[in-house]
């Protein structure tokens, strides 16, 4: 027996594996309906396919120079895993996955690129996500006029992130570091936007009606260019950078 097959039987006999190189290794050959767990595993140089992932869980494992590709992540969960190593390495990719319901906490996504997922209801926590290129990605679930299962973010670094001509209604940033980060093109009719740095986001062309964006920094935080901004809230100690973007200038009671 070659060692990829003993693999094989390693994993649909444990309902996963701990410690190994996964490599190359041809996930849409697994047999079996249980849910599979890897831990400490690393995975380099691969394309990572396959519908047996539903489910799956991944603690402290290393993508290195990989791309999921098709592969069904519904319901996954990724904890303390690294998906980005250096100047010296390609961030991994997720390219017409289904993310739906999976979660993310304590992993390194910088530079990952999620392009033409479904990732309705996904979360992050406490990712480190520098970078991030969110493409062509559906991250609200709709039916008719009714959005839900919006995305949401908690206590991410996602500076210089992109988030362009993306759906964002009802999505949820909680103490984000979204600093430079671009929105343009973007719906984020009642999303909440709150104790993030806002500063010098790019909102061209953006829908804020309704969002909720008290307690964050919105230095550098333009109006003008937006498409919509009727009901959204800030905190009163934030409306002079509002302000002075548009050309007022804010002085003191009295002054």
């Amino acid at each position: 027996m070659d060692l990829r097959a003993a693999l094989r039987d390693t994993i649909e006999r444990d309902n996963g594996c701990a410690g190994q190189d996964l490599s190359g290794f041809d996930f849409e050959r697994i047999n079996g309906a249980e849910e599979l767990s890897f831990r400490d595993c690393i995975i380099r140089d691969s394309h990572i396919k396959g519908e047996m992932l539903a489910a799956s869980i991944w603690s402290n494992c290393r993508f290195i120079n990989c791309q999921f590709i098709g592969a069904d992540l519904s319901d996954a969960r990724f904890d303390g895993s690294v998906f980005f190593e250096g100047a010296t390495t390609r961030a991994t990719a997720f390219r017409y996955c289904d993310l739906g319901r999976a979660r993310f906490a304590n992993c390194n996504m910088a530079l990952v690129k999620i392009n033409g997922c479904e990732a309705y209801d996904v979360a992050f926590e406490d990712c480190q996500m520098r970078g991030l290129d969110l493409d062509n990605t559906k991250l609200v679930q709709s039916a008719g006029k009714r959005r839900f299962a919006s995305a949401r973010f908690k206590a991410c670094q996602l500076a210089d992130a992109i988030f362009d001509k993306l759906d964002l209604t009802s999505c949820s940033f909680e103490a984000c570091d979204l600093s430079y980060a671009t929105f343009q093109q973007s719906r984020l009719v009642n999303a909440v936007m709150r104790d993030c740095n806002l500063q010098s986001i790019e909102t061209t062309d953006a829908n804020f009606a309704g969002a909720d964006l008290r307690g964050s920094d919105l230095h550098g935080f333009r109006l003008t260019g937006l498409k919509s901004h009727a009901g959204m809230r800030v905190s009163a100690g934030q409306q002079h950078h509002l302000l002075t973007g548009l050309g007022i200038d804010v002085t003191p009671d009295g002054g």
